[in-house]
């Protein structure tokens, strides 16, 4: 028996860790496609160092990603329209 507030079609355990990946797959992606020095301003602009940005876009690292520095990625890796859709759609499902 489930209690009301269960929610069957989130993830857990293994299944996190493999939609996290997802989404940072798609994030490393980006950052391998654009100018260097792009991991520096974005390192930057997060108030963070330039490794914090290679561990968040390390698939083989299960920490999610910070909402809160979303649009800060979006904005300084210039996500194309569909590479943002795709990276939504792996990030909800990830972390519903």
């Amino acid at each position: 028996m489930t209690d009301a507030g269960d929610d069957d079609d989130a993830p857990s355990g293994a299944g996190v860790e493999a939609a996290v990946a997802r989404y940072k797959t798609i994030f490393r992606h980006v950052l391998d496609t654009r100018p260097s020095g792009t991991r520096q301003r974005l390192a930057g602009a997060l108030g963070k160092n330039r490794s914090f940005v290679s561990q968040i876009a390390n698939p083989a690292y299960s920490t999610p990603i910070p909402a809160r520095h979303i649009e800060t990625i979006f904005e300084i890796c210039h996500f194309s329209p569909e590479e943002r859709r795709r990276f939504l759609d792996a990030y909800s499902a990830a972390h519903p």
